[in-house]
This record gives C-alpha cells, structure tokens and sequence, in this order.
C-alpha cells in the first residue's frame, strides 16, 4: 500500500528532491497543515559581515577531542602528510542582535533564511586534503595518536595512519543497504556502516562504540550498536558486547549519530522512515536515545523506564552540548514525498534540545508553532541537509571559538544550496538567540558530512560525492583539514 501511493509521486519528486532523504507515510497526519501565516512572520535573518567573538558557554565534554591546543608551529609540524592545499576566504558575521546579553530564554525566536544560506566570509583559512580513496565515508574518530577510525557505508571500519587508508578494512560487515526505491539512485539506501565513537577512556581500554544496520534474523532491517576493543596496533578489533540491537530503519532516515555528553551518558540519534513514528512513544524511531556505557537506561531520563531523550525528530545526524543542559541539534525538514506534499521541501533545521522535548515532526516543520512542541532557533526556507555538527572550544582559528559549526550535502544540481560548512554564532549565555550564521566552502568540494576537531584545534571534514548523489572522483572520497591561513 505504501509504494503504490508513492509511485505517483516520484517523477515529479525525482529532479526537485534535494536532500539525501525521503520515504515514509504519505498520509499526511493532524495538524501538519502549512502555517503560511506562522512562516511569513518568522524572523528573517540579516546577512552582513564585519566582527563578532561570541559564542557558547565552556563546557568539557567527554568526546571532546579538541582541548585548548598549542597554536604555535608545533601543531604543524605534528599534521600528517597532505595531498593538496589552498587557502580560502571566510569571515566572521556580524551578530543580528546587539545590547546586553540576555539570560536563557528557554523559548526559541526562529528566523526563517530566504534564498541563500548565509552570507560568504572574508577570513582566510588553510585546506588541505589529508587523505582520499574512500568509499562514502560517515563515521570519524580521532585517536589519541592522530591516526583516525574512519567508517564507509558499505561496512568497512578503515585505519588512516600518516595520510594514508591501510589497504586491510579493521572490520567488515554484512550491512543492510537495500536497493533505490523503483531503481532510482537518488531514492537509493542511506543506511549501512554509520557512526564510530571513542569510548571516554579509550587511552586505557580501547573501546569504541560502532552503529550500523543489519537484516535480523526475520529480514527486517534494523539498526545495531556494538562496543569493540582496538587491538594495540590499531589494524584489528574484537567485538566486546552488543549494546542495543533492535533498532527501527528503514531503507532512509537511519540517524546513526552517537555523542558521549558531559554526563558521562552514551547519546544516541535514531531516524523515522515512518514519519509517525517520531510521535509514538512506544518506538525508538525518530528519537534522541540516552544511555548509560553499557546499555542501560539512567534513571534519571524523562522516563526511567525509556531510552528516549527527546522525541519528533526526523533524522538527526549532528548535535553537541551548548551547556549542561542544552544541546544544539541540526535536523532534516521535510523533502515532500513522505506526507504526499510535491511543494514541501526545505525547512531544515537548527534546534536547542531540552530533557524531554518534543520537536514536531511531522506535525510542524519550519518556523510553525504548536503547544508541547518545540520550534527551530534557525531554518532555511531552500534545502541545506545538516549531517554533522560540533561546537568549535580551541583557539587555534579563534574567531570561530565558541562556534557551532555543520556539514551539509545536497544535489549537484542545486548549486548554492547545500555542499557547505556552516558556522552559527549564539549568544553567549542564551542558546535560544542565534546572533548570526555564515557560509564556508561553498560547492568547493561538493557534498560534506561529518565535522570533528583533533587535540590542536584544526577541523576535519568528510566528502561524501561517492553515494550516487554526487560526482565521484577518480580518488574517490576524501578527508579535509581546516586550520588557520598560513
């Protein structure tokens, strides 16, 4: 029943559909009317650009694998080996708001982005090219050696070790990619070999954790989270334990994305293939999960006897702690043809994430308002897919300290929209107040997923071109280092 009420759709859907993202309930549910009113008068963002040093409060988080780093010739002399290098221009926004900064609004004001992303910058940063020759790469962990676990979707675990891919895979797996929806490559599997995520002691005991989807034993698609134990030579791992199996998938919106917060709790992000499942509490689909190292759930999460965190979400791949108690977190908007809607594209999303929160989806997307449920700080009314996001807390390129900074993809055809890092200032004691937003790396490299900083402060980030939604190059997929102009 669910692909025959799709089929109409996918012509028209094929050549607009701009995200990496699609499928779900056609039926649209209660109260997912559009709010033409609601979006006409959101805030809309203005673009300008001299300077700005503000940004989120300090917090140290366990995964945070950037500690305020030298930032003197040391750090350079210790990068590895590159492949090429440029310098670009980027430049530091000017906030939207100005005066004393407010306390903690614990409501968000949305601005609604019109057009273009966000203004271009005019500070020049280093890029280099660290290593290439992978295959759809998502996943990345920085050891604390500077070699990286880097994961490719098709179900290798790779080693990069001096800017280069060790040939043998440290795992392979039997992972669950079902094919394009009627054959078409932009409606293709969006699962496999996820996320990777260091264990906060991995120094003593060489644990990480690894999400990834697999066939069950009745062929149902599901998605899985196991803890391995890296070999002392970093070329091989042995599984340690199963931490949660089970989980929903479906052939899009897998999530996949796992933090460490600065509780100490293992953090989660799991998609809705099924739009309603994001409303229904009796499923971990479309929810942000937290968990205790071992699996279990704490007792002091908004339900003691739930793993979930925060609900309505669609399919977060990217989130990292404003404070203790906020997290800021990019989500995708809606791409149409999951609620049967050909004009709905667009709507992604910049959220702050309380304990307990409710999102929306899919009763409200973009600036749209409804009681008990939770409105974006920042939206864009064209297709910027979100796929990775962290706060920047080094010094080493300090007009971006305090940053929150994203990863987007997007199609080729679509230049301007997507295929960017995008950096977000907030007021620095209120997440609820985005003062500003910019643009980095526009189309430069094509589509970008992933951002993570090593113990330096220098930025990574994946290309993500190999997927069959956008143009592979011979060396494949690559890796970026991003650090100050030299």
């Amino acid at each position: 029943m669910f692909m025959t009420r799709l089929l109409p759709l996918v012509l028209a859907l094929v050549v607009a559909l701009t995200l990496a993202c699609s499928g779900g309930d056609p039926e649209p549910l209660a109260g997912t009317e559009r709010s033409l009113a609601a979006r006409d008068e959101a805030t809309e963002v203005v673009e300008t650009a001299p300077t700005v040093t503000l940004g989120a409060t300090e917090i140290a988080t366990p995964n945070q694998q950037q500690a305020e780093a030298p930032t003197d010739a040391k750090a350079k002399e210790e990068a590895a080996p590159t492949r090429q290098a440029e310098t670009v221009a980027v430049s530091e926004p000017t906030p939207t708001a100005t005066g004393p900064t407010p306390a903690a609004s614990a409501t968000a004001s949305c601005q609604l982005v019109r057009d273009a992303p966000g203004p271009p910058g005019e500070v020049e940063l280093h890029v280099e090219v660290v290593v290439d020759g992978l295959e759809i790469p998502w996943g990345l962990a920085i050891l604390p050696s500077g070699d990286m676990l880097v994961t490719e979707r098709p179900g290798r675990l790779r080693l990069v070790r001096d800017g280069e891919v060790v040939p043998q895979p440290v795992l392979e797996f039997g992972v669950s990619m079902p094919p394009p929806l009627y054959g078409l490559d932009l409606l293709g599997s969006e699962g496999g070999l996820l996320g990777v995520l260091l264990h906060p002691e991995f120094a003593d005991n060489r644990l990480f954790y690894l999400f990834y989807n697999i066939d069950n034993a009745d062929g149902v698609q599901t998605g899985r989270i196991e803890r391995y134990t890296l070999s002392g030579d970093g070329r091989s791992a042995a599984l340690d334990r199963v931490i949660l199996d089970n989980l929903p998938a479906g052939i899009h919106h897998q999530g996949g994305r796992m933090r460490l917060g600065p509780d100490g709790m293992l953090y989660v992000g799991v998609g809705a293939y099924e739009p309603h499942d994001a409303q229904d509490p009796d499923t971990l689909a479309g929810k942000l999960l937290r968990m205790d190292l071992e699996g279990g759930i704490p007792g002091d999460n908004p339900d003691p006897d739930s793993y979930v965190f925060a609900s309505g979400i669609r399919n977060t791949q990217g989130y990292d702690w404003y404070d203790e108690q906020h997290i800021v977190m990019v989500e995708h908007g809606p791409s149409g043809i999951e609620l049967g809607r050909q004009d709905l594209r667009g709507y992604d999303e910049v959220n702050v994430v309380t304990a307990g929160d409710n999102l929306g989806w899919p009763r409200i997307w973009g600036c749209d308002e409804q009681e008990g449920l939770v409105s974006p700080v920042l939206t864009w009314e064209n297709p910027v897919p979100p796929t990775g996001g962290m706060f920047y807390r080094s010094g080493l390129i300090p007009e971006w300290t305090g940053s929150f900074l994203f990863t987007t993809v997007g199609l080729d055809d679509r230049p301007g929209h997507g295929r960017h890092l995008h950096r977000v200032v907030f007021a620095s004691m209120d997440p609820y107040t985005v003062l500003a937003h910019e643009v980095y790396l526009q189309d430069a490299y094509g589509r970008l997923r992933t951002v993570a900083s090593d113990r330096h402060g220098r930025i990574y980030v994946m290309t993500s071109n190999c997927d069959n939604r956008g143009e592979c190059p011979t060396e494949g997929d690559k890796i970026l280092r991003i650090g100050p102009a030299r």
